[in-house]
């Protein structure tokens, strides 16, 4: 008796295992029928070659007022605003910024004067305003400043040099690039993520090559890289850098290499 009811007891167990499965395949198969995923011709325009290398590139405008520094971390003095000559490590950040198709912004030629102390530049020159087109994604940055500025190199306690003064790159960062504008109707468009170096002391030469993390949707298996360039500046102010004076937001243009 014992026995039958264990066996009873089992398959009955078994059998609500089964409906669960079949319940949760179910409701997979559903999101993945009600997810809608922008056609591939649509504006990310991607091309793929004959090693399955999939490309597209977008143009981004940092928002400079969503720009938000925390220096509670920070080494050096938190209070100061002489970025360039004090240990600026332990700071960390975030920013928000528009997302266009690529080949939204045209890339600036004449070189023009910048804030003082820095050489003229291309990307100094004003490339984009907001009253053109609306964007067609966001993009998310958030990241760790890595400036030590500081003169005196850092020693080991036998008096060996370990650090020396290192202005660039400025940041370490995590992107996230979403391909869709947020709305209570759609909270998760497709996106991908990277990591990797940010910014340097010469926008002419800003060249920065980023690992792909991962993505969702059609992204959710690529692996690849990101290459960061910049494309001028925009009409909003770095809330960050207000004080310094024409420290209007800059421009990049993000060029894909995925496998998906």
């Amino acid at each position: 008796m014992t026995i039958e009811t264990d066996r009873r007891t089992l398959m009955a167990g078994a059998g609500a295992l089964v409906a669960a499965a079949g319940a949760a395949s179910s409701a997979l198969a559903q999101a993945r029928s009600t997810t809608v995923f922008p056609p591939v011709a649509d504006w990310l325009k991607m091309t793929t070659d004959s090693e399955g290398v999939t490309r597209f590139a977008i143009d981004v405008a940092v928002i400079g007022n969503s720009d938000t520094i925390d220096p509670s971390g920070r080494i050096g003095p938190k209070d100061s605003k002489d970025f360039f000559n004090i240990d600026l490590r332990g700071d960390t950040f975030q920013v928000e910024g528009a997302v266009y198709p690529g080949g939204t912004f045209a890339m600036p030629t004449v070189p023009v004067a910048g804030r003082p102390g820095v050489p003229k530049s291309v990307h100094n020159t004003e490339t984009w305003d907001f009253t053109r087109t609306k964007p067609s994604g966001h993009w998310l940055s958030r990241g760790w400043v890595l400036i030590n500025g500081q003169a005196e190199p850092n020693r080991d306690k036998k008096g060996t040099i370990v650090e020396q003064r290192r202005t660039e790159p400025h940041l370490l960062t995590e992107h996230n690039y979403v391909f869709g504008r947020f709305d209570e109707g759609n909270l998760s468009p497709e996106m991908l993520v990277s990591s990797g170096m940010d910014d340097t002391n010469d926008a002419d030469t800003e060249t920065n090559i980023r690992a792909i993390l991962g993505g969702t949707g059609r992204f959710r298996f690529a692996r690849g890289q990101v290459t960061k360039t910049r494309i001028g500046r925009n009409t909003t102010i770095l809330r960050t850098f207000a004080d310094f004076g024409d420290a209007f937001s800059p421009n990049y243009r993000f060029a894909f290499e995925l496998k998906l």
